[in-house]
């Protein structure tokens, strides 16, 4: 006991009863940090979420990202979702000439197109002999778009499945991923059992692939997007990260990892911090409906030349019905392909 009053008295007198207090609470806050229980967790969130609403990302003049949005006009003026192909591959070859830098699906073509000739010659009656050869002698709708994909920089969206869906296609091709760094990133990805990709023929002749699966928290607002992920085994970027790679043209993407979990992921140029699980934290702007262009204007050749030229486009939707509509700090109705517009927003501002 004696002993004890002696050692206290020597740390008070080395020390002084801030510095010992300071270190007290250095001790607990580092416990917590490392601890990091649900309620620190759920307080660091809603931290985050007033600071993206006092001050949300300041958009510049430039705006690098047009959203071709298959809204409700579009379904009006064309039908409903999903359209032919032959009318994406418009689209596409529309965009092209307008002078878009590249062109990212935030839809999967994972089936054959059910308005494939060969498949309406099997499927409509009446028709004769004659008449049911010429239409599988035709080129697939498939083919088309695949030709228009080639002809242009397409980045194909794919998606992660809660179950495996069958056997991958080993042929097809995935991005390359390298780690360096003293952890195996494996580990700290979020995975998916499956994966869906698109229609070989479409697949293997775009400039990239990505997925555009999106983790929410556990109160369904999305503040971060994994930005890697896992998917039937194997490791792919997010759709807005491919199409970084694909106009910068890196080869190969890199993973820097410590032994608490994944640090950044580096491409030609520059670095993307993430958290350890490879997650980017949206710095969220409002929104901006001047960034979205109906696909039924670009369809009519009507979208001024200067949305288009010197973009990244994404095409995806808004309309209520195809249910791709989702919760953030700063708006309860965004549209899931303007979250990938804002992450490449975010990272090329």
């Amino acid at each position: 006991m004696k002993r004890l009053k002696i050692l206290r008295r020597w740390f008070a007198r080395k020390f002084g009863l801030a510095r010992l207090v300071c270190l007290g609470l250095l001790v607990v806050f580092a416990s917590l940090r490392v601890w990091d229980p649900p309620p620190v967790q759920e307080l660091r969130l809603r931290v985050f979420d007033i600071f993206q609403l006092l001050d949300p990302r300041d958009k510049k003049e430039v705006r690098p990202v047009t959203i071709i949005d298959i809204d409700d006009k579009s379904l009006a003026r064309f039908g409903q979702w999903p359209w032919p192909r032959t009318r994406i591959a418009d689209m596409i070859i529309n965009l092209t000439n307008l002078g878009a830098v590249a062109i990212g699906f935030d839809v999967v073509f994972s089936e054959a197109d059910r308005l494939n000739p060969d498949l309406v010659a099997n499927q409509m009656r009446y028709l004769d002999e004659v008449t049911r050869t010429r239409l599988r002698e035709l080129p697939s709708n498939d083919q088309i778009l695949s030709e228009a994909i080639k002809r242009s920089r397409v980045v194909l969206g794919e998606t992660g499945q809660p179950e495996v869906g069958g056997e991958l296609d080993k042929t097809l091709p995935f991005t390359g991923v390298a780690t360096v760094g003293e952890a195996d990133a494996d580990k700290f990805l979020f995975e998916f059992p499956g994966l869906l990709r698109n229609v070989p023929v479409i697949e293997k002749v775009a400039a990239g692939r990505g997925l555009f699966s999106i983790k929410t928290e556990r109160d369904g607002l999305i503040r971060r997007v994994p930005m890697i992920m896992r998917a039937q085994g194997n490791i792919m970027p997010s759709l807005s990260l491919e199409i970084l790679r694909v106009i910068t043209g890196t080869p190969t993407l890199l993973l820097r990892t410590e032994k608490t979990g994944i640090r950044a992921i580096r491409l030609k140029g520059f670095e993307i911090p993430t958290d350890k699980n490879g997650q980017l934290w949206i710095h969220y702007a409002r929104r901006d409906p001047t960034i979205y262009v109906s696909a039924a204007d670009v369809l009519d050749n009507t979208v001024p030349p200067s949305m288009i030229r010197g973009k990244l486009v994404l095409i995806g939707t808004s309309a209520a019905g195809l249910n791709d509509i989702k919760t953030t700090p700063v708006s309860s109705t965004m549209p899931g392909v303007e979250i990938h517009a804002q992450v490449l927003e975010s990272v090329l501002s």
